[in-house]
């Protein structure tokens, strides 16, 4: 997809009314339409501006928010489950695989900028765990083997929608 461009961020902002009541699920959705997966200086200025807030406001927001980025994030975040379910059924594990095949520890991006990895609570897939969760896409029942294969397959390219 690349960068947003003015007139996709400006639709973002439009489907939510350009409402400052709804920042935070428009800084959100503008995020997530972002390949690059953050929001920048230049989107935060017009934001503020759109809305008729300050930057600082608009910062404010973003740091407070967790889910909200201020820095380039890897193509693919990993979220591992750690979930008393997932922790039973080995998400464990997936975070020692994860550390061992990407040579890099949790929290830290991948020096080719495609992966990073760290976990979060619960995602509602106790019944598959341990997994690991990409964008909306959550890989479930996941083994030693399925974890390599599914890096594999990120690096070649065969999981694009994501």
């Amino acid at each position: 997809m690349g960068s947003l461009s003015l007139a996709e961020k400006e639709a973002i902002i439009l489907a939510h009314d350009a409402d400052p009541q709804r920042i935070l699920n428009m800084l959100i959705a503008i995020q997530y339409a972002s390949e690059e997966g953050y929001i920048d200086e230049e989107t935060a200025k017009l934001v503020a501006e759109r809305l008729h807030l300050s930057q600082a406001r608009v910062y404010e927001i973003l740091s407070f928010y967790a889910i909200l980025k201020t820095e380039p994030q890897a193509r693919y975040v990993l979220k591992i489950c750690n979930s008393t379910p997932c922790l039973f059924t080995g998400s464990a594990m997936l975070a020692e695989v994860l550390e061992t095949i990407l040579e890099v520890p949790a929290d830290q991006v991948t020096p080719d900028g495609l992966f990073m990895y760290h976990s979060i609570p619960c995602i509602g897939a106790c019944d598959q765990g341990p997994v690991i969760k990409i964008k909306d896409t959550v890989f479930g029942d996941l083994t030693e083997a399925k974890v390599y294969q599914l890096i594999d397959d990120l690096r070649n390219g065969c999981y694009q929608e994501l």
